[in-house]
């Protein structure tokens, strides 16, 4: 069905596809005009949009490499209508990776062309060109220009001539143009003469011809229908355009070396227009988890930046298109595909992307530093409080003492109050821990870690010795194991039944109205994971990221020291720690082990 309306604007129209035809950008206004959104085009073949009459086209040029000027071709919009759509085609080709290679598509829209089926027959009589007509025309251009009837060629100017390296008429007249054309070009100028005969507009295209003495030259190629001795013939006009074209080389293969630059950087680099991605090299691929390019591309950068940054994002980017200036350093936090939290570093600088403002980032990882600036600020805050342990410990000590001893030889002459001697020794007691722990945390303690661990046998005497509070509490623990012979790893048994305890009784108090814990031993070829995951009230995000400091507690009579001291013991064993949790739905610790 051909779309009726004439007021079709004429403002340009951008794609950019693949090397398989695969549309990886296209304009708003384009999508706007065929009635398509653009994540509806993105991503999928420009062939199936194409009228199957004109399909040849594309895929000829997108593989054979022929720059067409212009292409006309009908694009079937969503009410099913078709438009006409001439385009100029142009390829940005990297011999280094052929993945690499685009097609640009600048277009317009046009009036449909004169429907064939209704054309008369040429008035043959009144149109023809004769031999001798043709020679006073056209001899003595200045152009190198040719008549064919079906690719047999009739008549040469003396430009023609030259241009071939001919020195008599007789060496190209009745010669078919196939014999001084590249073979792969061919097929394209056996449908271009079929397309002239129907009348139709086959605009300009490149080929390579081989001269008499086999050299080989880039020539334009402008064809037109025509009739010459009464017959239906083709006249073609050729321009050399073998320096232009050895001008195109050299700036493509400054292109390529920019490209290559730009795709090997250790930092992601990235163009954003609309909010969107249109560009990202290899290592922004590999930042984000992404399985290729197209999955980034034409997405929404928001839909992987961290919430908390969005408006930040929003408005630095707003002020910096509008000024136009250089950035300063901002960091922000991204998700990747696979769900990780990543940190980056990024600076803007500005750019265009089909005449339209947009901006250029650079993107460097700093998830590494900053989990070892995190390390070195916990090692800080660890020294400080174990300085600050030890002296409180042993100031308090030394009069805890007295204290404890005086009322033991006080008690057996005081009968009458007893009961209340019981509470302050209970109350010292739990003083006399505290004070322990400290000095654990002040005083460095030498693990017996070379001793054979069966981690198996370590979980089931921890869920045994905890199993009793559990049920008290409405709570079943759901251990799982490995096989034995894998469950082996070297460490201290008294100090990691300490930190299994810990994790195993903070789950237990996260669950006042009861639930599950479920206990996983996962034994791979070098580590062992031991996996803890509650269905507790969950860890705040502001809390969860200071997991491990020093006197950090969500508990009312908590001292914050037993994570402290749970991740001292593991850090001791080579072992690392990685805690994850949701309001409302739990928290999991995976502790990992080297066997």
């Amino acid at each position: 069905m051909e779309r009726e309306d004439k007021s079709l604007p004429h403002k340009d129209l951008y794609a950019v596809l693949s090397a398989t035809g695969q549309i990886k950008y296209i304009s708003s206004n384009c999508s706007a005009l065929l009635g398509y959104r653009q994540e509806e085009l993105i991503g999928t073949l420009m062939k199936n949009y194409l009228h199957k009459e004109d399909q040849f086209l594309i895929d000829r040029f997108f593989y054979n490499e022929h720059r067409l000027m212009p292409c006309t071709f009908r694009f079937i919009m969503n009410d099913y209508s078709h438009v006409h759509i001439e385009a100029a085609i142009d390829f940005i080709t990297n011999e280094i990776s052929m993945n690499e290679r685009e097609i640009i598509l600048k277009m317009r829209t046009i009036n449909q062309p004169v429907d064939i089926e209704s054309q008369n027959e040429p008035d043959i009589q009144n149109a023809s060109w004769s031999s001798e007509e043709a020679s006073k025309l056209f001899n003595n251009l200045p152009g190198a220009l040719y008549i064919s009837i079906r690719g047999k060629i009739v008549y040469a100017n003396k430009s023609m001539l030259q241009l071939l390296g001919a020195s008599h008429f007789y060496q190209i007249i009745g010669k078919y143009a196939y014999e001084f054309i590249e073979e792969d070009y061919h097929e394209i100028v056996k449908n271009r003469i079929i397309r002239m005969q129907k009348g139709l507009d086959v605009g300009i295209v490149e080929q390579t011809w081989r001269k008499l003495d086999g050299s080989l030259i880039h020539l334009e190629v402008n064809s037109a229908a025509t009739v010459f001795e009464k017959q239906n013939a083709e006249v073609i006009q050729l321009i050399d355009v073998s320096f232009r074209k050895k001008f195109q080389d050299i700036l493509q293969k400054s292109r390529e070396r920019y490209q290559l630059l730009i795709q090997n950087s250790i930092d992601t680099i990235a163009v954003i227009h609309n909010e969107k991605w249109v560009f990202i090299n290899n290592s922004g691929i590999q930042l984000f988890d992404a399985e290729d390019y197209d999955q980034l591309i034409g997405k929404d950068i928001y839909s992987l930046l961290h919430p908390n940054d969005h408006q930040d994002v929003k408005n630095r980017l707003e002020r910096f298109i509008e000024n136009k200036t250089d950035s300063e350093i901002m960091k922000q936090t991204w998700y990747t595909f696979k769900e990780r939290l990543i940190y980056t570093e990024m600076v803007c600088i500005p750019t265009t992307f089909f005449g339209h403002n947009a901006v250029q980032i650079i993107l460097r990882d700093i998830s590494e530093r900053k989990q070892t600036e995190e390390l070195m600020l916990r090692s800080e805050k660890l020294s400080l409080a174990g300085q600050l342990a030890a002296g409180i410990a042993h100031e308090i000590r030394n009069p805890l003492t007295a204290i404890k001893g005086f009322l033991q030889l006080m008690k057996p002459a005081i009968h009458k109050n007893g009961q209340y001697f019981d509470i302050v020794f209970s109350e010292l007691n739990r003083i006399e821990l505290i004070l322990s722990e400290l000095l654990m945390l002040a005083k460095p303690q030498q693990h017996a870690i070379n001793n054979s661990l069966n981690m198996n046998k370590l979980i089931r005497e921890v869920t045994a010795l905890l199993d009793t509070q559990a049920n008290l509490n409405g709570i079943i623990i759901n251990p799982s194991y490995c096989n034995d012979e894998d469950s082996t790893i070297k460490g201290d048994g008294n100090h990691l039944k300490q930190v299994f305890i810990n994790f195993i009784k903070n789950s237990i108090e996260s669950m006042p109205a009861g639930g599950k814990i479920d206990i996983a031993i996962q034994a791979e070829k070098d580590y062992i994971e031991i996996v803890i995951k509650d269905e507790g009230e969950g860890i705040p995000e502001d809390i969860l990221k200071r997991i491990g400091e020093p006197f950090l507690t969500t508990k009312e009579k908590g001292t914050g020291l037993g994570l402290m001291i749970s991740y001292k013991i593991i850090e001791d064993h080579q072992g690392t720690v990685k805690v994850k949790s949701k309001i409302g739905e739990g928290t999991t610790f995976t502790i990992r082990f080297i066997k």
